[in-house]
């Protein structure tokens, strides 16, 4: 006999969860489903109005603790202070969710602009090495915790557009890998969401322009919607998936691009 459902493993009371990116879109739903699982919530984001908004909104609802954090996460001493403020709130951070991302399309890699690289990888990349870095001391010497990290299915290399963000979204890969094989004997775990094309604030000019033609791609005929990228992370994060590190998650409704 079972001693716990997975409903019950999914259960996040007494736990805390730090969301980068999480004041909207994907990373708001991201808060919301720990939230609705009993986890204090830490919304981190460059723009803290709406960090500290989402927080307040989030605790509301579901009577939990959560916070507002102003954070960059190109900087590796606002990763640190993340953290730092995340513990002084909650006591220890569970789970960390290094959801912030950016992407600037363009007709191709040749007539990107070189200035606009920076951005993708420094967010993307180098944004999930610092706040990981930041975090792991802390969850190593718990001898606990669970961090997901994001890549996108452009990673694969079938986005025309999207060469720097897809190159930087690869690199979480790889990331998360050697990070999961370091770390699993200090009880962390490390995984990684792969969404596809998915109905948020971003994203919503360029889908009214090409949604027709974006859904020939998917085999459920429909987007993602920010709840379906949540779940998965809550998921990876929870205690039904105690026996999963170093994986990629594709959340993608059959993306199948020929």
């Amino acid at each position: 006999m079972r001693e716990h459902s997975v409903g019950e493993k999914v259960d996040f009371t007494g736990q805390a969860a730090v969301v980068t990116g999480g004041a909207q879109g994907i990373g708001k739903a991201i808060c919301e489903s720990f939230a609705a699982s009993g986890a204090d919530v830490g919304v981190a984001d460059v723009q803290v109005e709406e960090a500290q908004q989402t927080a307040a909104a989030v605790a509301e609802e579901y009577g939990v603790d959560a916070v507002g954090i102003e954070c960059d996460v190109t900087e590796y001493e606002d990763a640190e202070a993340m953290v730092e403020t995340a513990v002084e709130a909650f006591g220890a951070v569970d789970c960390l969710v290094n959801n912030a991302g950016v992407g600037t399309p363009a007709p191709s890699f040749m007539e990107s602009d070189p200035e606009e690289w920076d951005t993708a990888v420094e967010v993307c990349f180098y944004g999930t090495m610092n706040c990981t870095h930041a975090v792991l001391p802390h969850m190593t010497e718990r001898g606990e915790g669970a961090i997901v990290n994001f890549a996108s299915d452009s990673y694969k290399g079938n986005d025309p557009g999207l060469p720097v963000y897809g190159a930087a979204k690869a690199a979480n890969v790889s990331f998360t890998g050697t990070v999961s094989q370091e770390v699993g004997e200090d009880g962390v775990r490390v995984n990684c969401v792969s969404p596809g094309t998915t109905r948020t604030p971003a994203t919503e000019e360029w889908i009214k322009e090409y949604e027709e033609k974006i859904l020939e791609s998917y085999a459920l005929e429909r987007l993602g919607e920010p709840e379906d990228i949540a779940d998965a992370v809550t998921f990876l994060c929870s205690d039904a998936a105690a026996w999963v590190t170093g994986r990629v998650l594709s959340v993608n409704g059959g993306y199948n691009r020929s």
